[in-house]
């Protein structure tokens, strides 16, 4: 799987978007938030044997104050395409979208982690070419001083990636915003990437 893979699925998502009401999720071609919670109930009791990794684009908000909106849905299917086309390499897996920038993706528990991290290879080096030559060679988008003095540099997109590999201790409809809150917390981190117990 690669990039090339991931652009013909941007391709045949255009094409199939004359008609929306083929699509549950008109921007990405995934499932939407309801269907991915109706996947969620089916695959709970056997976490463990699969997991669950709750992915978010980080940092993209930097992104849209500095270079606009113009190519905030091309972001947002590139990272769609991406990671539909690794769900569609593995068996048994599944990935949908939750939010506007928020996925999940669903596969067995010794794949999840590889797929995750090759996901997030891809994209942040997708990413890359979304950003000026100015800001690539300074290491950051947007910096600024909190008011105690200490200077923030705000990097590049990538995805942010909650796995949960173990039973969970939270409810089945507690899941999806458990995940969310620790990647929201991760993005502030700036963590990418982290295998947690809830």
């Amino acid at each position: 799987m690669g990039l090339r893979e991931a652009k013909r699925y941007i391709d045949k998502l255009r094409k199939k978007q004359d008609n929306p009401y083929l699509w549950p999720d008109f921007l990405t071609g995934l499932p939407d938030r309801a269907a991915v919670l109706n996947k969620i109930e089916k695959v709970f009791p056997r976490i463990g044997r699969y997991g669950i990794a709750y992915i978010r684009i980080g940092n993209i908000h930097p992104y849209l104050l500095k270079y606009g909106s113009e190519r905030h849905a091309d972001v947002i299917q590139w990272a769609a395409g991406i990671l539909k086309t690794l769900s569609d390499e593995s068996r048994g897996s599944f990935v949908g979208t939750v939010g506007t920038h928020d996925f999940v993706l669903i596969a067995k528990k010794d794949e999840l982690k590889g797929m995750v991290k090759k996901a997030n290879k891809l994209f942040s080096n997708k990413m890359r070419g979304f950003y000026s030559k100015e800001d690539i060679n300074r290491g950051y988008v947007i910096s600024f001083k909190r008011d105690d003095g200490e200077r923030v540099e705000i990097g590049f997109m990538g995805f942010v990636s909650a796995l949960l590999t173990s039973p969970p201790s939270v409810e089945r409809l507690n899941l999806i915003p458990a995940l969310e809150g620790v990647c929201r917390s991760m993005e502030q981190t700036g963590e990418e990437f982290k295998e947690v117990s809830i």
